[in-house]
């Protein structure tokens, strides 16, 4: 049966000479496969410009839960990132390394494909804020539904990483220190409005989130593309 979905570009390699394979994330069906036929021959209706990562796409295909890679019968690019701003690439390129890493195939969620399609990749048409970064690893973690649970956070608790809750009395090493803890509790909790533009805090704080994804998505989990972002947001 012929299916129509919203969908977010992810990854595209090229497969032999003209070919693609590109993973999309899908707002009925999670993360799936796709193989182009032809693709950089620019002589169908998909262009390689419209399989550039984090672009916004609407598509038909025929769903099937015994192929590793489906057909695309009809294709609409709706939206495509063209900053040429170095600081947004490169704020560009780390999201797509964080979603690439965190989404799984056949993984319905609607609730962090609307996040994403409404409100992350938006965020990309502005130079992104002091603290843009951890605020979207943090609002990925928390749409992908495991976020630390803040209910029981009091002022001075720790963030356990390992088991993602806060706690007055540190009982292993994967321990976050106390001010990086609470700024995580901020910006779960209210934001970034009123925390200062500490470099080395913004830096701890990213640091014990990835730790933290490693924990809970992926033990390679590592967000390479950063040092990037840093150099050019001069820390």
């Amino acid at each position: 049966m012929l299916t129509k979905t919203k969908g977010i570009i992810i990854k595209t390699i090229r497969y032999g000479d003209a070919s693609a394979i590109t993973k999309i994330y899908t707002e009925e069906f999670g993360l799936l496969g796709y193989h182009l036929p032809s693709v950089y021959k620019n002589k169908g209706r998909i262009k390689p410009s419209h399989l550039q990562p984090l672009n916004c796409v609407e598509l038909s295909f025929i769903y099937s839960t015994t192929k590793n890679l489906s057909s695309i019968k009809d294709f609409t690019c709706h939206s495509h990132f063209n900053s040429t701003l170095f600081s947004q690439q490169a704020y560009y390129n780390v999201i797509v390394e964080l979603l690439t890493q965190t989404l799984k195939e056949h993984e319905q969620n609607k609730v962090l494909f609307n996040y994403i399609h409404d409100e992350l990749i938006p965020s990309l048409d502005t130079p992104p804020g002091f603290w843009q970064l951890p605020t979207a690893m943090l609002e990925v973690l928390y749409h992908y539904g495991c976020a630390p649970n803040i209910d029981f956070y009091e002022k001075g608790a720790a963030l356990d990483l390992r088991d993602g809750i806060f706690i007055h009395a540190p009982t292993s090493k994967y321990m976050a220190l106390p001010d990086v803890s609470d700024t995580i509790y901020t910006l779960l909790r209210h934001g970034a409005d009123e925390l200062p533009s500490d470099s080395n805090l913004r830096h701890r704080v990213i640091e014990d989130i990835i730790k933290y994804c490693q924990w809970h998505i992926s033990e390679q989990f590592d967000l390479r593309s950063r040092d990037v972002l840093w150099q050019v947001m001069k820390g």
